[in-house]
């Protein structure tokens, strides 16, 4: 092999090397971090993870500049957000500096101007969001509150609201969480155990259905009313038609 190809290949492994790391570097960070910084960015960890990012981006875009630097601002970044994080769980004041409070924009029906123009929003934006909620008129509307990531929460007026068992005075059955037993032809042998069954149990139930192999099945779960549920492959479905 050439030099210059043997080279170049080096380069490209080299590269390669620097994304793995970056990338695995970042994921551990992002679990330290925590889930919320995923499902619910505030205004600081909206600021927080721009400058990780592009503090990454800016070490992939250079294949000769060290990753030493770029790993401790990146690390430095994480575990002041983490500290931060955890001194707003402790104090109230420094949380509602942190993350902001709730701002209600509709009370009882009616708009609160003062509020609309404290957060920027206008009025199409809002309907926008209570006709997505399922809300086409104000007046259906009790309350209508700005949270601090910038989701618009809709309490509907009583008349409004769905009639619900409770409203009727009827008794209802508990339902809790139910449990995946098979997930894309796999079975989870620590949920079956976590219910005291076995894999006989679960090859039974197949059967019942005329299903032969659990690799057919695309899902499988059971709620707490022990009713067991499951939804076959597109493959399967077709055997099973024909």
């Amino acid at each position: 092999m050439p030099f210059w190809e043997a080279q170049q290949s080096l380069t490209v492994v080299q590269w390669l090397a620097r994304v793995a790391v970056i990338y695995f570097y970042l994921l551990l960070l992002a679990k330290l971090m925590g889930q919320r910084e995923i499902g619910r960015l505030t205004l600081f960890d909206f600021i927080i993870s721009i400058i990780i990012g592009s503090t990454a981006a800016g070490a992939l875009s250079s294949s000769t500049s060290g990753l030493g630097g770029v790993m401790i601002t990146v690390g430095a970044l994480a575990v002041f957000q983490i500290i931060l994080s955890i001194l707003s769980l402790k104090f109230s004041r420094l949380r509602r500096v942190v993350e902001e409070e709730p701002i209600i924009l509709v009370q009882n029906g009616k708009l609160l101007e003062q509020a609309m123009k404290k957060t920027r929003i206008n009025l199409d934006d809002l309907m926008s969001q209570l006709r997505i909620r399922g809300y086409f008129f104000l007046g259906q509307v009790e309350f209508a509150i700005l949270e601090p990531e910038g989701k618009i929460s809709v309490l509907p007026k009583s008349q409004n609201r769905a009639v619900t068992p409770q409203d009727l005075g009827l008794a209802t059955k508990y339902e809790g969480y139910p449990t995946m037993l098979i997930e894309d032809g796999n079975i989870i042998n620590e949920n079956l155990k976590r219910n005291n069954l076995s894999e006989k149990w679960l090859y039974e139930q197949l059967q019942n259905f005329k299903i032969s192999s659990p690799k057919d099945v695309l899902a499988a779960m059971l709620d707490t009313q022990g009713r067991f549920y499951y939804s076959l492959k597109n493959s399967a479905s077709e055997r099973t038609a024909s």
